[in-house]
């Protein structure tokens, strides 16, 4: 299956906003620097990565994750020195 993206930048910013406080439930406690991470994936459109990669997808096979989900998982990753970034690279 291709993936599909309905609602571009703005359901990811619905999504976020629907679950932050389930995981955050005070979300002052975070630090300054996690906000600023924040910030900057809020206003970071990957959307036109979407459709720009659909061509590249198979119709056969599980539906895919978004090409915008998988570069904005590698960017935190790498902001934040996280290894799961080169875990999943390795997967």
């Amino acid at each position: 299956m291709l993936p599909c993206n309905p609602g571009g930048h703005a359901a990811f910013q619905d999504t976020f906003v629907s679950q932050f406080l389930k995981f955050y439930p005070d979300p002052f406690a975070l630090p300054k620097s996690t906000w600023d991470y924040i910030v900057q994936f809020w206003f970071l459109d990957l959307s036109k990565t979407d459709s720009v990669m659909q061509e590249c997808y198979s119709v056969f096979g599980p539906e895919p994750r978004l090409p915008s989900c998988m570069l904005r998982f590698f960017q935190h990753c790498f902001k934040t020195s996280s290894p799961a970034g080169t875990l999943a690279v390795k997967a």
